[in-house]
């Protein structure tokens, strides 16, 4: 079944690819990668981390939002800057989706 968090995932993914692609700062683009790849694999149910008292969705979401962050104010293409965007915003709704109470 298709979900809300599936789409963030794997666009989450995509645009963390890009930006691995266009940014001249590859580590926090691993980092980026890293994190969006984890998150996608759990998507699937093909990778099942527990840390105790701690969500892992929520440290994956701020493990792709942090670093697209930084990139984003370092980028100078538009691809580097459309990608950081992106992955930046996809991370936050990630860490807010997994930081607010359900109602």
């Amino acid at each position: 079944m298709f979900h809300v968090q599936s789409a963030l995932a794997y666009s989450g993914f995509v645009a963390a690819l890009v930006l691995l692609t266009a940014s001249q700062s590859r580590g926090l683009a691993i980092i980026s990668v890293l994190a969006a790849g984890l998150e996608v694999l759990t998507q699937l149910n093909l990778l099942r981390l527990q840390v105790a008292h701690l969500h892992l969705g929520l440290v994956l979401g701020i493990a792709l939002a942090v670093p697209a962050l930084i990139i984003w104010f370092k980028a100078t293409t538009k691809a580097a800057i459309t990608a950081a965007a992106l992955a930046a915003f996809i991370g936050l709704v990630q860490v807010m989706a997994y930081a607010l109470p359900r109602a």
